[in-house]
């Protein structure tokens, strides 16, 4: 078999905090577009679009990969407030990108790392810096078992903005497939449990950490007649959910899920990073559906493997 150009997820964009391969063990998603309906979190309505492709190639040994994303995010504030105007941070735009590299280190350990920028800002007066935040992952992983029944560690560290304010934090997980049906995963940046019930139908409960770190390019009028450039939107919190997915053909599903976030952080800064004005959102629930292009995770490694082998 010649070697050839394969689509797989390696690592999803950083800043949404999704690594597919410490998340479900039997599927690997390669385009997707998404929904998301939030009714009220405080006195806030948000809705949120996303569409992301991510593609990788064999290389030797190695594994590059490069994943692109949009998400739009629609802030409705059903308030008033004089310390501020709120018109600019309504409609917020994230772009990620990333560069992917995973290197096998023999007896099953392996070398991953991940780097993109961000553009997140209303991109009300054009590009700058100011809407520049970059994603960095390094870690290494381990794994036990074949296809069937396997463990995986991963150890490392992210920067980014998952928590909000871009920060380093630490990517520690375990994930674990127990059988045909059970998986679960503990740690950072996804926590989860999944039953697959058979080829077409999958549950999922899951838990991870979402944020949003954009600019408002625009100058903003604030209490005592002065106007401040390049405010940022901070929007963060710890995303749980209930989550199906029905593969409806070989290679495309549909998934739905219902979420509650329990914590919750939005706030605008001044061009400083300090506070402006605290939204103090109270828990919400949500809903989010979308359209998946997936392919089986074992079938692709065997390809790679089988490539690699004849090469």
């Amino acid at each position: 078999m010649a070697r050839y150009a394969i689509l797989m997820l390696l690592v999803t964009s950083i800043t949404h905090s999704q690594m597919s391969f410490m998340g479900s063990p039997d599927e690997i998603e390669i385009a997707g577009l998404e929904y998301g309906y939030l009714p009220e979190l405080g006195n806030t309505e948000l809705r949120t679009f996303k569409a992301n492709i991510n593609l990788a190639k064999p290389i030797g040994k190695s594994i590059i990969g490069f994943g692109l994303s949009y998400q739009n995010f629609g802030f409705s504030f059903d308030e008033a407030t004089n310390v501020i105007d709120l018109d600019g941070y309504g409609n917020m735009h994230a772009i990620r990108a990333n560069l992917s590299f995973i290197r096998p280190l023999g007896n099953s350990w392996a070398v991953v790392a991940s780097v993109g920028p961000s553009l997140m800002s209303n991109f009300g007066d054009g590009i700058s810096s100011e809407d520049l935040v970059f994603n960095v992952l390094a870690a290494t992983t381990k794994r036990w078992g074949d296809s069937d029944r396997n463990t995986m560690i991963m150890v490392g560290l992210i920067y980014g903005a998952q928590f909000g304010e871009p920060r380093v934090f630490p990517a520690l997980s375990l994930r674990q497939k127990l059988n045909p049906h059970w998986s679960y995963s503990v740690g950072l940046p996804v926590t989860g449990l999944n039953y697959r019930i058979n080829d077409r139908h999958r549950i999922s409960v899951l838990a991870s950490p979402e944020g949003l770190f954009a600019n408002n390019s625009n100058p903003v009028a604030v209490e005592g007649n002065r106007s401040l450039s390049d405010t940022k939107l901070l929007f963060n919190g710890l995303n749980t959910r209930l989550a199906y997915t029905y593969r409806f053909t070989k290679f495309l599903a549909f998934s739905v899920e219902g979420g509650f976030i329990p914590i919750s952080n939005l706030r605008i800064l001044d061009n400083e990073n300090q506070d402006i004005y605290d939204f103090e959102p109270d828990s919400g629930a949500y809903f989010k559906a979308g359209l998946k292009l997936v392919l089986n995770r074992k079938q692709r490694i065997e390809t790679i493997k089988e490539s690699n082998d004849e090469n």
